[in-house]
């Protein structure tokens, strides 16, 4: 007898005890999914701190460098002669700079034509690019411009302009009755970019032509600007740059040319920046701190704690860095520093308890007066490894193989490995379960449902008995 729902046959409510059984199985699996959202949770953790270490490694790392604190920045009396930038390599230094001549484009104007639309001629526009042009110099780079259908001023400005022949074309009204003109420009600034334009037809070449070798051109075409070079005269030495843009005139300057002129400039080392290093040192290390605070939190009220409280490796790692920066660094001159002779103290209020601050006015003081104290501090002196090199140190054995991040991230990961594997084992096993169940149920609802059957047809035949010894 086949029952299509367990229960229906007997009339017994076995399809819910059966549910009920089920679900009773699968607390056990409730309670591996808590576990591993548990040990998840502890994963993310270290997860975030880290990624805080890391940071407060980087910016440990900054201060560790030796050109942290060689930065310097450049001061230009007239920015309206030149500006300046400064590199890594840059040194502190005077300088008198005297701007002769500023580098300039070579432009040429064509006379000009009534209407830029018509027609002029076809072929080739030849263009050749070099120093020494005037005197019959050989050209560095030469282009063949190949005209289209479109054979008009418009076309040849076009052409050119597509060529990528180091020449921009465009063109000019200057309101009279012949009012279009043709510019043509060298994209580089200097001497060495000078123009010499050949065109194959002759009309075109009544337009464009241009011998540097001639004083007036026959076709009209003018030097609106000479090609230039910058030409600048630093503390007695003279330069010249083909472009407005000269590196390394001063050791890790570049100086941006504007004008002609005279002006002063000093190279100063860059406290602002220095100040800055410190200060992105603090706040890494504190935003350790927080991390952590908020990462081994409990909160009395709801009776509920964060994913890391109590966890005896974090209580250890900050343990060390707080242990780390108390301890004084030898100056390489007999004496030692600690952070709080340079200005950097931890804080003992309540808020903000074992974090560190920066005091501004002590800190400029030290940039005045014992700026090799600051220096040797973090990057130490005499072979002796300064704080910065031994912060990263710490963080990068945390990291490394066996370390104490490695070991609880590895270890946790294991845990959960293995808390999935128990998961789908006890699943299938619940399965198993739950299947036998499912078994022995419908056998007993078919028995059962038998069973009501005979007691009905019994209960039948005893009637039709009682009925007939009645009559």
């Amino acid at each position: 007898m086949a029952i299509s729902s367990i229960g229906v046959g007997s009339n017994l409510e076995l399809g819910d005890l059966l549910d009920k059984i089920e679900a009773n199985e699968k607390t056990q699996l409730t309670a591996i999914d808590n576990q591993a959202k548990s040990f998840q949770a502890k994963l993310s953790g270290y997860g975030t701190i880290k990624s805080v270490l890391d940071a407060y490694s980087a910016a440990a790392k900054t201060l560790a460098t030796a050109s942290t604190f060689a930065a310097v920045k450049p001061y230009v009396t007239s920015e309206s002669v030149l500006t300046a930038a400064a590199n890594s390599t840059a040194v502190a230094g005077t300088y008198t700079v005297n701007v002769t001549s500023v580098a300039a484009s070579q432009s040429l104007v064509s006379k000009g034509v009534a209407d830029q639309k018509a027609a002029i001629g076809g072929g080739t526009i030849t263009i050749d690019l070099g120093a020494d042009m005037a005197t019959g110099g050989a050209a560095s780079s030469t282009k063949t411009v190949t005209l289209g259908s479109d054979t008009s001023l418009e076309g040849i400005r076009d052409a050119i302009n597509k060529a990528d022949a180091g020449v921009t074309a465009s063109i000019v009204n200057d309101g009279s009755g012949t009012p279009y003109h043709i510019v043509l420009t060298s994209e580089k600034t200097g001497t060495k970019s000078q123009m010499r334009i050949t065109a194959s037809d002759a009309a075109v070449g009544d337009i464009v032509n241009f011998d540097p070798t001639q004083a007036t051109q026959p076709n009209g075409v003018k030097e609106a600007v000479k090609a230039a070079d910058a030409k600048l005269n630093l503390n007695g030495l003279d330069i010249v740059s083909q472009s407005n843009t000269v590196e390394e005139a001063a050791q890790g300057l570049t100086l941006t040319i504007k004008s002609t002129g005279t002006t002063n400039m000093s190279v100063t080392r860059d406290d602002t920046a220095i100040t800055a290093a410190v200060n992105g040192f603090v706040t890494a290390y504190n935003n350790v701190l927080s991390a952590a605070k908020t990462l081994t939190a409990f909160d009395t009220e709801a009776g509920t704690k964060a994913a890391l409280n109590g966890d005896n490796t974090l209580r250890n790692i900050l343990a060390s860095m707080r242990s780390m920066l108390n301890t004084s660094v030898p100056n390489g001159a007999g004496g030692s520093n600690t952070l709080s002779d340079l200005g950097i103290e931890f804080n003992v209020g309540t808020d903000n308890a074992g974090k560190l601050e920066v005091d501004d006015d002590k800190l400029k003081k030290v940039l005045a007066n014992n700026f090799k104290d600051l220096t040797s501090f973090f990057t130490g002196s005499e072979g002796v490894t300064g704080m910065g090199k031994t912060i990263t140190n710490y963080v990068d054995g945390l990291n490394a193989t066996g370390g104490a991040l490695d070991a609880v991230t590895t270890g946790l990961t294991d845990t959960l490995k293995g808390l999935e594997d128990k998961y789908t084992d006890t699943s299938d096993r619940i399965d198993v379960v739950m299947e036998r169940y499912r078994k022995q149920f419908t056998a007993l609802d078919v028995l059962v449902s038998q069973m009501n059957q005979t007691k009905t047809y019994l209960t039948q035949q005893f009637a039709a008995m009682n009925n007939t010894s009645n009559k």
